[in-house]
């Protein structure tokens, strides 16, 4: 039961914190209406942008979207690059400890964290052939899968840090 709960609140918790994040974001951007023009116009991609972080690989996320993206931005847009990197970290971070703290053990806290980044790395890639926006090619395909690998293993031993009981 530990794992399917862990999973459970992980997934929820991470999808939930990406959709408060895109929408901070919108709002600072001003795009609002846009952002929820999708639901009706590109279901599929609204749908994508909430599983689709997991894609950006720790990093990435720290570095390059993170710090050096706030040191280039211009005083105007320094808080939507903030925010940007709070929405890239926070999310995965905080899902993989409520995974931890909710698994009744380090092994189903790192599996259950690792079975979402694998789901949410796929979700944006099956969605995005059945929608046409990606082309079939084993590279695309290997890209994803392996950016929820890499996430899986980073942010699972992060909820395995985070459980309190043993293996």
């Amino acid at each position: 039961m530990g794992f399917g709960k862990a999973f459970g609140l992980g997934l929820l918790i991470y999808v939930a914190l990406n959709f408060v994040f895109a929408l901070i974001v919108a709002l600072l951007l001003n795009q609002i209406d846009t952002y929820f023009g999708l639901i009706t116009t590109d279901p599929m991609a609204f749908i994508s942008g909430l599983f689709a972080p997991i894609l950006i690989l720790p990093g990435t996320a720290w570095l390059t979207l993170g710090i050096l993206a706030i040191l280039a931005a211009t005083p105007d847009a320094m808080i939507v690059a903030l925010i940007v990197m709070i929405g890239l970290i926070v999310p995965p971070i905080l899902a993989a400890i409520i995974a931890g703290r909710t698994g009744e053990g380090k092994g189903a806290a790192f599996g259950a964290w690792f079975l979402i980044a694998i789901i949410c790395a796929v979700v944006p890639l099956i969605l995005g052939i059945i929608g046409g926006s990606l082309s079939v090619e084993v590279v695309t395909i290997l890209v994803y899968i392996l950016s929820g690998v890499i996430n899986g293993l980073f942010y699972g031993a992060i909820a395995a840090l985070s459980a309190s009981e043993g293996f």
